[in-house]
């Protein structure tokens, strides 16, 4: 690739026009990756035409979503089409979108009928608004509005410095489901290569008929009674190293009420921590208009956030007879996280119960 020279950028930018654009652009992207590359020159792209609006009359600017990059001295490339940064994951070919449909529908409805008017307005526009950051091609842009549906998705502070105000209301809606995704991730490993034997020591469980699944796993776990058959599900993963691995650092998170507190203090803590960067970027941007390095990461924790944080109030609402205010219900999760963390708070090394057990799998 070339360089384009400082009088060819002068004149794009002065004079826009489809006889200035050249029909293939090449530019040359140091210390990147093809990815990287391709972004940066999709950067460039939407720059110009962005300074194209400036114009009275304006002018169509546009491009394909595949550009082709190859290294400088390279006589072959690759073709990398620009996609949906914030996209889902890809559906498998045997996935029914209408087993899918059915589902979107069904949280549709959790929206409207669950909470009041007012709530449901707000709701609804923060949701519009994170949208814009799905349909934005700019990382800025995309920023920006999950950033701006936080804010509308919470109350407006009073007597504090907002990321203080935003960072207490979102963070138990972040993590109110962090152990159970722990225990569910390393379950559902161990049932893609081991599914037998792992199966036979889980139906071996005295209450399994009662607490099948990732729960019936998260009791063989964490439990001490269990500590044979954990040792027996050792045995069958010694010769897989990672998968020995993940289960040994999720009993050891959670083998005593010690470690439990610390293991969750400890992710709340990154949670809080991560706001707080975002909301130093989100400034950055709009104050002194400098965009961080590290800006693409950011855009994913806060997309996740944001879908924890709207599932975990829709299905708090869902537990309520009547119409639900959305201040209200982010306040009672708020409260539901101080009383779960109060169970924990200690450094006893006595381990888990039962009781403890259900509750870091279900505590909202």
């Amino acid at each position: 690739m070339e360089d384009l020279e400082p009088e060819q950028i002068e004149t794009l930018q002065q004079n826009p026009s489809h006889e200035n654009l050249p029909a293939v652009l090449e530019v040359q992207m140091s210390h990147l990756d093809p990815h990287g590359a391709m972004d940066a020159c999709y950067q460039l792209l939407s720059a110009q035409r962005a300074i194209a609006y400036l114009d009275p009359y304006g002018m169509a600017v546009e491009w394909g979503n595949t550009m082709h990059v190859t290294r400088l001295r390279a006589q072959h490339g690759v073709a990398i089409a620009k996609g949906d940064f914030l996209s889902a994951r890809k559906r498998s070919k045997t996935a029914k979108p209408t087993v899918r449909s059915k589902s979107i529908s069904n949280y549709a409805r959790s929206i409207t009928e669950n909470f009041d008017s007012a709530s449901t307005e707000r709701l609804l526009s923060s949701i519009r608004t994170a949208a814009l950051a799905r349909s934005s091609g700019s990382p800025e842009n995309q920023l920006i509005s999950l950033w701006s549906a936080v804010e509308v998705l919470l109350s407006e502070p009073k007597d504090e410095a907002r990321i203080v105000h935003y960072t207490s209301l979102i963070t138990p809606c972040v993590v109110s489901r962090h152990t159970r995704r722990q225990v569910n991730a390393v379950y559902e490993g161990l049932l893609i290569g081991h599914r037998t034997r792992f199966s036979r020591i889980l139906r071996s469980m005295p209450d399994y008929k009662e607490t099948q699944g990732y729960r019936a796993f998260s009791q063989l776990m964490f439990l001490p009674e269990h500590a044979d058959r954990r040792s027996t599900l050792a045995g069958i993963l010694k010769n897989n190293p990672l998968a020995l691995h993940r289960v040994w650092k999720l009993q050891n998170d959670y083998k005593d009420v010690k470690s439990a507190n610390r293991t969750i203090s400890d992710h709340a803590d990154r949670v809080r921590w991560q706001i707080h960067r975002v909301y130093r970027a989100r400034n950055q941007l709009v104050h002194a208009g400098r965009m961080p390095s590290y800006l693409e990461s950011i855009i994913l924790n806060l997309a996740e956030y944001y879908r924890s944080s709207i599932a975990t109030i829709v299905n708090r609402a869902k537990q309520e007879d009547g119409k639900s205010d959305i201040d209200q219900i982010v306040a009672e999760i708020g409260i539901k996280y101080g009383i779960f963390r109060n169970a924990f708070d200690g450094r006893s090394t006595d381990a888990l119960s039962e009781g403890q057990v259900a509750m870091l799998m279900d505590w909202l």
